[in-house]
C-alpha cells in the first residue's frame, strides 16, 4: 500500500494532558483544500471497500456506470439510513490505520470495510488490530506487540466526550475478544487473498504458544482546531482506570465532518 500524502497533514503535538497531568498522545490533521490529495485519499478510501480488480469485474458483470454502482453498493451515502454514522466510523478507522502503520510503523490489516453485508453494516469486535514484530525477518518473538485500538469520534463536534467513550470501551476487551476479533481477520484476509498477513496474524493467534505484548490505545477523534494544553473532562485519570498498558491518542482538525462528505463523495468517482 503507497502512502497516501495527506498523512503529511499530521502534526504531532507535545506537552499534551489531561486535567490531571495525565499525558496523550496528540495530533493536529492540519489540512488545506488540495483537490489532486482528496482525491487521492478518495481513492485511498474507496480501495478500503472494494479492490480495483473487484471493481473492475462487478462494473463488467453488472454493466452499471461506476458512480452508480458505488453509491448503490459499496460507499455509504447521506441520506443512507446510518450512512452519515458510517462515514464517520470508516472514515476514523480508516485514518487511524494509516496513522499507526505510516506514522507509527505498525502493520495495520485493512479488510474490515471489505465485502461487507451491507454498506453501512459494521462489524463487531475490536475497532483495529495492529501488530508489529520485532525481528525484521518476522520470527516469533516475546518482544512482538499487538495492538487492540478502540476509536471513538465526535467529528461535528468540539468536545472532549469521545476520550472517556474510547478509554471506558477499551475496558470492554479482553484476549478472549481478541481472539476472535483475530480470527475474523485472519480469515478475512485469506478471502482476499493477503496470504503474507494472513500467516503474520496467524502467529498472534497462538499465544500460548511463544508470548508477545498486548497494549491497549483508545482514541479519540474530534473536531476542534485548537486543543488545550490541559484537557478538562471532567473525570480523573485514576478514575479512567487506565491498564498500565492502556494509552491515550487524540486527533484533531477543523470541520472534519465537512471534510469526510467532501472526500466521500470523491469516492464514486
Amino acid at each position: 500500500m503507497e502512502v497516501p500524502r495527506y498523512i503529511n497533514w499530521f502534526v504531532e503535538e507535545s506537552t499534551v494532558t489531561l486535567e490531571d497531568g495525565l499525558p496523550i498522545s496528540c495530533y493536529y490533521l492540519d489540512y488545506t483544500v488540495d483537490e489532486s490529495i482528496y482525491d487521492e485519499w478518495a481513492l485511498h478510501l474507496r480501495q478500503h471497500y472494494e479492490s480495483d480488480d473487484e471493481l473492475n469485474n462487478s462494473l463488467t458483470v453488472l454493466e452499471l456506470p461506476v458512480k452508480e454502482y458505488l453509491s448503490k453498493y459499496v460507499i455509504p451515502q447521506k441520506d443512507d439510513a446510518f450512512g452519515p454514522t458510517s462515514r464517520s466510523n470508516d472514515f476514523t478507522e480508516i485514518m487511524i490505520s494509516d496513522l499507526l502503520e505510516f506514522i507509527q510503523g505498525y502493520t495495520v490489516p485493512r479488510c474490515k470495510q471489505r465485502n461487507r453485508s451491507g454498506k453501512t453494516q459494521s462489524e463487531h469486535g475490536t475497532d483495529i488490530l495492529a501488530y508489529k514484530y520485532v525481528n525484521a525477518e518476522k520470527k516469533p518473538n516475546r518482544e512482538d506487540e499487538l495492538l487492540a485500538v478502540e476509536v471513538k469520534a465526535g467529528l461535528s463536534s468540539d468536545k472532549y466526550d469521545p476520550i472517556t467513550a474510547a478509554v471506558v470501551d477499551s475496558h470492554k476487551y479482553d484476549e478472549v475478544r481478541h481472539a476472535i476479533t483475530l480470527n475474523y481477520y485472519r480469515k478475512k484476509l485469506h478471502s482476499i487473498d493477503n496470504e503474507k498477513q494472513e500467516k503474520e496474524i496467524a502467529r498472534f493467534q497462538k499465544k500460548s504458544e511463544l508470548d508477545y505484548i498486548i497494549s491497549y490505545i483508545a482514541v479519540a477523534v474530534i473536531s476542534r482546531d485548537q486543543i488545550d494544553n490541559d484537557i478538562v473532562i471532567g473525570i480523573s485519570g485514576d478514575n479512567l482506570k487506565l491498564r498500565k498498558d492502556n494509552k491515550i491518542f487524540l486527533v484533531h482538525g477543523k470541520k472534519l465532518m465537512v471534510l469526510v462528505n467532501d472526500i466521500y463523495e470523491r469516492c464514486i468517482k
